[in-house]
């Protein structure tokens, strides 16, 4: 869905179906990016993250380090095809890769990538992320023998695996969460653009815009401790994901499609990458003896998202799917 939400209305700038350079776009990416941040983080259960236990967030963890190590490896071997500023996509994808579409457009925001480069980053980030899950998934085949070799003293499936809260709401209850959690949202963006124009830019915040979503995301996961507000974000996903996606819309209107003429060493990048990040967590799952059950499961959490890091998991084993849940928030 994201790939499509940014290439669609780029073909339609290119075909002339929509206006080319409207203020529209940046207008509406500034306005609902700060919104679609909170109302996505005010549901993350930080408790229940900390409760799924230490083999489960190690193995999150390493696969993450691996990321960062395997992209910063690659940008400098392919620094003579990559062009002057590719520290930032190189930081685009290192953060989309361990936290997914979201941290990919505020990272966008943070560093001010540039449009040339951003339509190779999406189409990198989906055609990686997606192909290393159908990878994962078809490795399931494998994993007696990989235990085995592994040295796996025992699955994770006996740890403790918090609940996953499926109670379902009257369509008023859901309309009022939905209500109460888009004015905190918000209320959360108006509060932290005003503070965010309040601090000077600096080496790594170089803009307002910067400093407001830095300052949105830091409220958002401090709030999200608080019961009832975490309650109330549970929803906060259903209206969070619509706008995420328009802002990806609004972005995508500002594209340039010939920058995809660089996306062949940008896709190149991506799967030395995740390779090195492969490496790194089954050596590490030796090292540990951690079965591939649960390293495919925090391998997804980091490549791909809420919904594909479960679905990975439950193929190893389904008790495996809430930990992937949770791994992934």
């Amino acid at each position: 869905v994201p790939l499509w939400c940014y290439l669609l209305p780029a073909i339609a700038i290119t075909l002339g179906l929509l206006p080319r350079g409207h203020q529209g776009y940046p207008a509406l990416t500034g306005a609902l990016l700060p919104v679609a941040l909170g109302l996505l983080l005010f549901g993350t259960d930080v408790p229940a993250i900390l409760r799924t236990g230490g083999r489960a967030l190690l193995a999150a963890a390493i696969g993450a380090a691996g990321i960062a190590l395997g992209t910063a490896a690659w940008s400098w071997i392919l620094r003579a095809f990559l062009p002057p500023d590719a520290w930032k996509g190189v930081g685009a994808l290192t953060a989309t890769w361990t936290g997914g579409t979201m941290n990919l457009l505020a990272l966008r925001t943070l560093l001010e990538i540039p449009e040339t480069m951003f339509a190779s980053l999406i189409l990198t980030d989906a055609a990686i992320a997606y192909s290393w899950m159908a990878l994962l998934i078809g490795a399931c085949g494998i994993q007696v023998r990989m235990n085995r070799w592994l040295r796996a003293s025992h699955t994770v499936h006996s740890e403790r695996i918090p609940a996953i809260n499926s109670a379902q709401l009257s369509v008023e209850k859901r309309l009022l969460a939905w209500s109460r959690c888009l004015l905190l949202a918000v209320a959360l963006a108006i509060g932290a653009r005003w503070m965010g124009s309040c601090l000077s830019p600096g080496l790594l915040v170089s803009s307002t815009t910067g400093w407001t979503v830095l300052l949105v995301t830091t409220g958002a996961l401090a709030l999200s401790c608080v019961p009832p507000v975490r309650r109330l974000g549970a929803v906060g996903g259903e209206v969070g994901s619509p706008c995420l996606y328009l802002v990806l819309a609004a972005t995508g209107a500002q594209a340039d499609l010939s920058a995809l003429r660089e996306a062949p060493v940008w896709l190149f990048l991506g799967v030395g990458s995740v390779l090195i990040h492969g490496v790194v967590l089954l050596a590490a799952g030796r090292l540990l003896r951690l079965p591939l059950g649960l390293l495919a499961t925090a391998s997804q959490a980091n490549l791909g998202g809420f919904i594909s890091a479960p679905l990975v998991g439950a193929a190893y084993h389904p008790t495996l799917a809430p930990i992937g849940l949770l791994l992934a928030m």
